[in-house]
């Protein structure tokens, strides 16, 4: 796979690289070309008058010759192979079920976020210069994070399947429920970012110097807090036990921004705390990028293509189920 959160420091702080030849994804094609020219012919062959030529033929493709008889592979009646969907672009389909599903007032629950994400906006100046001081003390930490960060740009779905042995082939469906899970997080939180729009935090301190561009969008809430939970808590549907669950009595207080403390959600929560050490988001990003994961999941839950019901063994969820050992 070729893509990951964040791609761009290019342009995006948290999306997938968007490439629609994947070669890591199974059907993607992988940029695969085909040229057809003039290939030379097997034989020689003779000419009016009978005599072997000394030269071979050019051989187009289709063969003239027989080209009418190779026009019959009938493929079934189940349209386009399901399996040999680009899991990028699957993602893109399931999104058109995330945006109908509606609360009980028949609002559309996507776009019903933004008060509760609020909340989690410092408002004052004193809470502000305190996440500033914040970023500004992580700054020593940037060396020892720097290779993982940059690494954390593109390609999250690395790390995740890290966690226990997978890849696009041998968990096809696991990815793509990652990838669905990249596509709703990228829809959610550039909506939310543009809502807020609020600033980057080396717009505040020059002291901050992020080691790489600011991300051209808004700071809250946070791509890489909202993107990488909820592929964790996709994954703790479908993964074994030693990757979802935790692995001992919950943490001490005071609450972690990131509470939950299986090894998927300790990842999504290195992806999130490592953009504050680059400097290019305050923690309150974090914070509101975990609510906005948890509340899309709840929606995504909805949709079924993830978990219908009426055939609960045809949702995504079950047949990813199906990769992993009990």
């Amino acid at each position: 796979m070729a893509g990951g959160i964040g791609s761009a420091d290019f342009d995006f702080d948290f999306d997938f690289d968007f490439d629609f030849s994947t070669s890591g994804s199974p059907g993607g094609g992988g940029g695969v070309t085909r040229p057809i020219g003039i290939s030379p012919a097997l034989i020689t062959v003779p000419d009016a008058n009978g005599v072997m030529e000394d030269w071979y033929h050019g051989n187009k493709w289709p063969p003239a010759d027989i080209q009418p008889p190779w026009g019959n592979a009938n493929p079934p009646g189940n349209g386009f192979p399901r399996r040999y969907w680009d899991s990028k672009l699957f993602a893109i389909t399931v999104l058109g079920e995330f945006v109908q599903i509606k609360n009980s007032a028949g609002k559309p629950r996507w776009a019903q976020l933004a008060p509760g994400l609020n909340n989690l906006l410092p408002k004052t100046k004193p809470a502000i210069t305190a996440e500033l001081d914040e970023l500004v003390t992580l700054i020593e930490s940037r060396p020892g994070v720097m290779a993982e960060a940059l690494a954390q740009r593109t390609n999250p779905w690395a790390y995740f399947r890290g966690i226990l042995m997978c890849k696009a082939a041998s968990a096809p469906y696991t990815h793509d429920l990652v990838e669905i899970a990249s596509a709703i997080g990228q829809f959610q939180v550039m909506h939310y970012k543009r809502h807020f729009s609020r600033a980057r935090p080396s717009q505040y301190s020059p002291a901050l110097l992020p080691p790489i561009d600011v991300p051209g969008h808004a700071s809250f809430p946070s791509g890489h807090a909202t993107e990488s939970l909820l592929i964790a808590l996709c994954l703790e549907k479908v993964m074994p036990a030693a990757a979802r669950l935790p692995a001992g009595p919950p943490p001490p207080p005071p609450p972690l921004p990131f509470p939950g403390n299986s090894p998927l959600q300790q990842m999504a929560a290195r992806f999130a705390r490592n953009r504050e050490v680059l400097g290019l988001h305050f923690a309150s990003d974090s914070k509101a990028g975990r609510l906005l994961a948890e509340e899309s999941f709840k929606i995504l839950m909805r949709c079924k293509s993830i978990y219908d019901p009426a055939h609960p063994k045809d949702g995504i969820l079950a047949k990813a189920a199906a990769e992993w050992w009990p």
